[in-house]
C-alpha cells in the first residue's frame, strides 16, 4: 500500500520559518532555465525497500499522523532529506538520532541502529529544484528544530544569533554576516562539491566556528577571507548519492 503527503499550497515568500510550526515556501517552476525537480521520498516498512510505502512530498512533522511512526527501515531519496527520531523534528529532544540523505533516486536502508525509529521528515533547500543555490539556518545543532531558508541574499534573518547548523545546496558559496546588511565578522560557506552541486552540511557550532550564534545576515557568493568546511568534505558516496547518521 502507499500513503502519499499531500503538498501545501505555494506562497511568494522566499523564507520558510519552523519554530513555532509554520513554513512559508517559494516554488520554482523553473530555475535558471532548468527543469524542475521535485524533492521526494519514498519511504518502505522493510528493508530494501519493501512492505507499505510512504511518499513524502513536504514535511511531516509527526508520522503517526500517517500511521508510520517507528517503521521506517529503508527509503529512495530524490532530493536532500532529513530523517529523525522524535517528532517536530527533535525540537523537544535535541539529543535524539538523526539521518541524513541526497540524491537522485538513491535507495538505501537506514542507518542500523535507525531502524524502526523515525518520527518525523522533511526535506532541505529548495522543493523543487533542489541541486540550486540555497542557504539553510537551523537553530540547532544537527539540523534539528525551527529553521529557515533563502536562495536570495538576506540582509537580516527572522532570528538574529540563532543559527547554530548550516547546510548549504547548490554549486555556489554563500556569505555569512555577525552584522545586519552584510557588516561585521564574516565566513564563506559552500557545497561539498561545486562541480558535482553537492550539498555542504555544517552540522555543529564547531563546524561554525566564531559564526555560531553569531549569524544576522547573508549573501550569496564568497567575500570573506576565511572558508569554513562541511562536515562531508570527505563523504565518500555512490552514484546516486550519499547519506551520513549522527
Amino acid at each position: 500500500t502507499t500513503l502519499v503527503l499531500a503538498l501545501a499550497a505555494s506562497t511568494t515568500l522566499e523564507a520558510r520559518e519552523l519554530l513555532h510550526g509554520t513554513r512559508n515556501t517559494t516554488r520554482l517552476a523553473k530555475y535558471g532555465g532548468a527543469p524542475a525537480v521535485d524533492q521526494v521520498a519514498d519511504c518502505f516498512d522493510y528493508a530494501n525497500q519493501g512492505g507499505d510505502r510512504l511518499r513524502a512530498i513536504d514535511y511531516i512533522p509527526d508520522l503517526a499522523g500517517y500511521n508510520f511512526n517507528n517503521r521506517i527501515d529503508s527509503c529512495c531519496f530524490t532530493g536532500i532529506w532529513i530523517l529523525y527520531a522524535e517528532p517536530n523534528y527533535n525540537t523537544y529532544a535535541t539529543a535524539a538520532h538523526n539521518m541524513w540523505a541526497f540524491g537522485n533516486n538513491h535507495c538505501m536502508n537506514v542507518y542500523s541502529g535507525f531502524e524502526n525509529t523515525a518520527s518525523s521528515l522533511r526535506y532541505t533547500g529548495i522543493p523543487d529544484a533542489w541541486t540550486e543555490s540555497s542557504i539553510n539556518l537551523y537553530y540547532n545543532e544537527y539540523f534539528i528544530g525551527g529553521e529557515e531558508y533563502s536562495y536570495v541574499d538576506v540582509p537580516q534573518v527572522n532570528y538574529n544569533d540563532a543559527t547554530k547548523s548550516v547546510v548549504i545546496t547548490g554549486c555556489e558559496d554563500w556569505t555569512v554576516y555577525q552584522d545586519r546588511n552584510y557588516l561585521g565578522n564574516c565566513k564563506c560557506f559552500g557545497p561539498a562539491d561545486k562541480v558535482q552541486c553537492t550539498p555542504g552540511f555544517y552540522s555543529t557550532e564547531s563546524s561554525l566556528g566564531y559564526m555560531s550564534r553569531s549569524i544576522s545576515s547573508a549573501r550569496k557568493g564568497c567575500f570573506c577571507a576565511t572558508r569554513a568546511t562541511p562536515d562531508n568534505k570527505v563523504l565518500k558516496s555512490d552514484e546516486n548519492g550519499a547519506s551520513g547518521y549522527f
